[in-house]
């Protein structure tokens, strides 16, 4: 396995028709992340956050390749950090579970594709009786959730974020209620999440924060999206709203913890 060059990441690109939005976020060089491949014809890849996010993408790989991705899990518990793994394919999933075994839990989600016509027929978010406001660093301070950890997390910095993300608020006084973020965003992708405070669900909040975040990626000419585990009904039933159609199941993988006498 090598690393590769960033110099080749605009490469790595063309060998990409579907991944996840991190994954074109790393290679857009929005927030930092490492790139490795089976060899120089890019073949098999397998792509990382900094905060232990990873994709394999291409054609399943050789022995080699997948004894190094043991490794790195085996890193990742050893060092305690995250290994959370996004698979492509039917086929990856079978390999990852041969060789990490018993040692990962799955999830599946949905990815939706976004339908421009269906978002456009949408009945429109009422006017919320309360203040509606772009994410800055003031409501950062005031949203308990997507909170300076998070964006440290996931931009690894809030300054990246405000300086290259999406997020929009809606706010009860300076409290902020509902708030939809791009966790991850490219050149050409921004996905949302989305949080409403347990004590203001009900008002129809998280829709109007998520059209402001849809209207901003128009705006821009990026496509948004929206993934969600498929036993969420709440956030499919959103989404679909929204304009957010034909969901496509993927698998997760997750480390699970053990506690000193190695049960989980």
């Amino acid at each position: 396995m090598i690393i590769v060059s960033k110099d080749h990441f605009q490469l790595i690109k063309t060998k990409l028709s579907e991944a996840p939005t991190f994954v074109f976020s790393i290679l857009d060089s929005m927030i930092k992340g490492t790139v490795y491949a089976d060899a120089v014809d890019y073949k098999t890849l397998l792509i990382a956050t900094d905060s232990g996010l990873y994709y394999v993408a291409g054609q399943v790989s050789d022995e080699r390749f997948l004894q190094h991705l043991v490794k790195i899990f085996d890193a990742s518990v050893e060092q305690g950090k995250r290994f959370t793994l996004f698979s492509p394919s039917a086929a990856w999933d079978r390999v990852i579970e041969k060789y990490l075994k018993q040692q990962v839990g799955k999830i599946q989600r949905y990815a939706f594709s976004f339908d421009l016509q269906t978002y456009k027929k949408r009945k429109s978010s009422n006017k919320s009786e309360y203040d509606v406001a772009k994410i800055g660093q003031l409501e950062i301070q005031h949203c308990l959730e997507f909170d300076n950890s998070y964006y440290d997390t996931y931009w690894d910095s809030t300054d990246n974020f405000i300086q290259n993300g999406i997020g929009f608020c809606v706010k009860d006084n300076e409290q902020v209620i509902s708030a939809s973020v791009s966790i991850f965003k490219s050149t050409k992708f921004a996905e949302i999440d989305i949080v409403t405070d347990s004590h203001y669900r009900g008002k129809g909040l998280a829709s109007i924060v998520a059209e402001q975040f849809i209207d901003d990626c128009l705006a821009a000419h990026i496509q948004p999206r929206w993934d969600c585990d498929i036993d969420n009904q709440a956030s499919i039933n959103l989404g679909t709203k929204l304009g957010f159609i034909n969901p496509r199941p993927y698998s997760v993988y997750f480390k699970i913890r053990h506690d000193a006498n190695g049960q989980s």
